[in-house]
């Protein structure tokens, strides 16, 4: 956080041209009015500057400020909220929150409508590309029940210097892959197609330019059945009842 000290001829201009240099919010602007100034005798003799210190913050304060006030008028208790910074992308997490199944939501929609939401506030500040938001480690879940399907795959195109292109994802489903690749100093990816037929691209990373015939990955029938298994779940959590559901119900239905 940084204190800037401004002098000018009125309060108000001072406030509004600091707020509009920064790009800043009601809700993150904070500062402390040092003097009112004084047009002095006549506007001639002893005319004095008004002059506001501001507290400025760094974008990792902005993005915890606006979430803290964002979850306490959404009756959402939390222990706290830390952040990780890796180049331009801010990695947050909710921290031990009493709330945690209503935060995530089911499928994870409120955690997605949430980032969402924290993604267009802070979408013009500069040196930001993009912000995650996570809380009792749920995204990481979700990243290795994909990664399971997908990690052999990945392998195989080190082994055989070929590049391979991924069935049709979701966006993100794709980012979870290309964040995995980004880890692995031999590979890189990219995106082919359109639309719901946007694909990744895993190639070496010699390769300067991605293959127009890569090929096309064919996942076994058990790996098939295994992913629409898991995005059925996804979809219709509550379709497989336990086996106590099960045998309650037989048992309703002998009495």
């Amino acid at each position: 956080m940084q204190q800037i000290e401004i002098k000018g001829n009125d309060l108000n201009s001072i406030i509004q041209s600091f707020r509009k240099e920064h790009n800043l919010k009601d809700w993150e602007l904070e500062y402390e009015v040092v003097s009112e100034g004084s047009k002095g005798l006549f506007g001639l003799f002893g005319k004095k500057p008004a002059t506001v210190k501001f507290k400025l913050l760094d974008t990792e304060e902005r993005v915890k400020l606006f979430l803290e006030q964002l979850l306490k008028r959404m009756q959402i208790s939390f222990e706290k909220i830390d952040i990780q910074t890796e180049q331009k992308t801010l990695y947050v997490t909710i921290k031990n929150s009493s709330d945690a199944g209503f935060l995530i939501g089911k499928n994870g929609n409120m955690l997605e409508h949430l980032q969402y939401l924290v993604n267009r506030v802070f979408e013009n500040v500069k040196g930001l590309d993009r912000i995650y938001l996570d809380t009792e480690d749920y995204r990481l879940r979700q990243e290795q029940t994909l990664l399971r399907n997908y990690i052999d795959l990945i392998n195989s195109v080190k082994t055989t210097g070929k590049s391979m292109t991924l069935d049709p994802m979701p966006a993100n489903e794709r980012r979870i892959i290309h964040k995995f690749v980004e880890g692995e100093k031999d590979l890189k990816t990219t995106t082919i197609g359109e639309g719901d037929n946007k694909c990744v691209v895993i190639m070496p990373a010699s390769h300067k330019e991605p293959e127009t015939k890569a090929k096309k990955v064919e996942l076994t029938p058990q790996q098939k059945a295994q992913q629409s298994y898991q995005r059925h779940n996804n979809k219709y959590p509550n379709s497989h009842p336990s086996k106590q559901t099960r045998k309650s119900d037989k048992a309703k239905r002998q009495s």
